[in-house]
């Protein structure tokens, strides 16, 4: 399975050159974020110990996703740093039958990211967005729920835009925990 992903994946700087909306805050997003010492001594220390490429991370992705502009670049930073991490950016509309392996309750959610072990196991997912926004978000709709549906609408975008700014006040850390955890799952702390 992972060798016919590698076939069709791409890394970050590909997947930005043939993206056709978003590019500008993804690159800004990747720039921004910022790994904290605690969660930077972790992964260096798993560094030393994983030899580069030991864990494949499968990330679903399209550029006109909110989600995926605000965490695959986090994944994306994260992987450039320490190089036991090997991302590969798979297209979803281009890759239904690799999406449709990896469906949230039968629907073709994304960002998912898809991590597998040196020897191609699969040990852990990350799907969509971190715990604080999807509490933001569940929250949001709660608010909005009995308005009619134009109001809802302009509701969820200024949710939207509100939650890219708290992506950027701490909810980035929370996608980085979010891989740690993962990571300790199989590997320890």
């Amino acid at each position: 399975m992972l060798q016919e992903v590698r076939a069709r994946a791409l890394d970050f700087a590909s997947y930005l050159e043939k993206a056709d909306m978003n590019v500008p805050t993804m690159r800004e997003n990747f720039n921004d974020t910022e790994i904290g010492e605690d969660d930077r001594e972790y992964f260096a220390r798993l560094a030393g110990r994983l030899p580069g490429g030991s864990v494949s991370v499968l990330a679903l992705s399209e550029s006109w996703c909110g989600d995926c502009v605000e965490n695959l670049p986090v994944f994306a930073k994260v992987a450039s740093e320490y190089p036991f991490l090997c991302l590969l950016i798979v297209p979803r509309d281009t890759n239904l039958d690799i999406m449709d392996r990896y469906l949230t309750d039968g629907k073709r959610t994304i960002p998912v990211f898809v991590f597998f072990d040196e020897s191609g196991e699969e040990f852990g997912r990350f799907i969509e967005r971190p715990p604080g926004a999807h509490r933001f978000l569940d929250e949001a709709r709660r608010r909005l729920a009995g308005l009619d549906p134009d109001a809802q609408k302009r509701g969820m975008y200024k949710a939207r835009a509100d939650l890219r700014k708290l992506y950027k006040e701490g909810l980035r850390d929370e996608t980085i925990g979010a891989i740690r955890q993962i990571l300790e799952s199989r590997y320890g702390s």
